[in-house]
């Protein structure tokens, strides 16, 4: 009887967890045997950006010469002198030239067209579908969370992962993996202000929260608490060495970045980071507000890009940026674009591969006047996760997806 390669590794870690008890996630690591492999992907880091709202592909990488796009866009459109050309085609929004001088120099892919089969317009459900990576089903497991319990990581170190924000992604969810959601890095696990007298009222409270208890579950508290202070200790003896001189953009989308480049810089062994910046939703008034958006993606994307050569971290350090749909066709009659499908994923940095990859949807060949995608976006997973982070995207996303090859 002939079983998959999959199917093997199903049923061995249900033996070996049986019959050793050794967790099932330990029989699942596995890495990858092409391009990237553990010796190769060791130190390296992966930098998500998440545009909340669901961005305007169409308007942020712009098929200029398409007749088809003046004629549906009469108020929103940009004429052709306006826009950053990237080919004869398509080309850049005008307030995104910090992008443009990434293109230019190699360090940014664009993959076209990316989506998914039988599209949501839901925000919730869509932007559900591409942090678990499972179009098909529901799932409880992010497709970061199930990467870094494959790989063992998750266990290895409480800062393998690590989302910048006001709230948990589910990206990361997993059986295994435990990754902090820090709001501020000056204050990431402590109770108290910086201060000799705020130091000395969280001792104490670390001496409390750590000291051994017959309480239930103390043990699992104990260790809990030990961990986050351990962090927090090891967060704070990195930042304090940081320095750079690279001025970021003063929204959220530049302070996160900035943040990630302190914690690059502490090197903590964080395989992955995750940033979310919000307000993609443009239903009206879309010329007012998406230009501000994608000036400080553009503008911040540069800076953090400076900031990891000044530190030289250029070698080891891979963003991708996403958005968990695009919108419509033709403008809508308050001068916005409503949900719709297809759009684009951006990767930056010095690793790159730069330029076009895929194909730009039609903007006359429509599903119900959505654009059809032509690139899953578990490709571009699957391309990170093989030739990046070195870690076999089978096991991860549950099927082989085509090697887009931009790393």
């Amino acid at each position: 009887m002939e079983f998959t390669r999959r199917e093997f590794l199903t049923k061995t870690a249900t033996t070996v967890a049986v019959g050793l008890a050794v967790p099932p996630w330990l029989a699942k690591m596995v890495w990858a045997e092409g391009a990237a492999g553990p010796g190769t992907a060791a130190g390296r880091s992966l930098v998500v950006i998440q545009l909340t709202g669901g961005n305007d592909g169409i308007n942020t990488v712009i098929p200029y010469a398409d007749a088809a796009y003046r004629a549906n866009r009469p108020t929103i459109a940009y004429a052709d002198n306006q826009v950053l050309h990237l080919s004869d085609h398509v080309g850049l929004n005008p307030v995104m030239t910090g992008m443009k001088e990434l293109y230019d120099g190699g360090k940014l892919a664009i993959v076209q067209g990316v989506g998914y089969p039988n599209p949501n317009r839901s925000h919730f459900r869509s932007m559900e579908i591409w942090q678990t990576a499972a179009p098909e089903k529901l799932e409880t497991e992010g497709w970061v969370g199930r990467y870094l319990d494959a790989v063992r990581e998750g266990r290895a170190s409480a800062l393998t992962g690590i989302n910048i924000g006001n709230e948990a992604s589910e990206a990361f969810q997993s059986a295994h993996a435990a990754v902090p959601t820090i709001q501020g890095l000056a204050n990431f696990g402590m109770a108290f202000p910086r201060t000799a007298d705020g130091d000395q009222r969280s001792a104490m409270l670390r001496k409390i929260q750590t000291a051994d208890s017959n309480v239930p579950y103390s043990r699992f508290l104990k260790e809990t608490a030990q961990s986050t202070y351990d962090s927090a200790d090891r967060i704070h003896a990195g930042i304090e060495k940081y320095r750079s001189n690279v001025v970021y953009p003063k929204g959220g989308l530049g302070k996160g970045l900035q943040q990630v480049a302190m914690l690059v810089s502490a090197n903590l062994g964080t395989r992955v980071f995750y940033v979310s910046t919000s307000g993609f939703d443009t239903h009206s008034g879309q010329a007012r507000r998406q230009p501000a958006l994608l000036q400080d993606l553009s503008d911040s994307l540069l800076a953090f890009q400076q900031d990891m050569e000044q530190m030289g971290a250029e070698d080891r350090v891979l963003t991708v940026v996403f958005s968990e749909f695009g919108r419509r066709v033709h403008e809508n009659a308050s001068a916005g674009t409503d949900h719709g499908t297809a759009s684009e994923m951006f990767i930056v940095g010095k690793p790159v591969k730069g330029g076009l990859y895929g194909e730009y949807p039609s903007l006359t060949n429509l599903d119900q006047g959505d654009l059809k995608f032509s690139t899953d976006f578990r490709s571009v997973y699957a391309t990170v996760l093989d030739r990046w982070l070195g870690a076999n995207s089978e096991i991860v996303l549950g099927k082989r997806f085509e090697d887009l090859r931009f790393v």
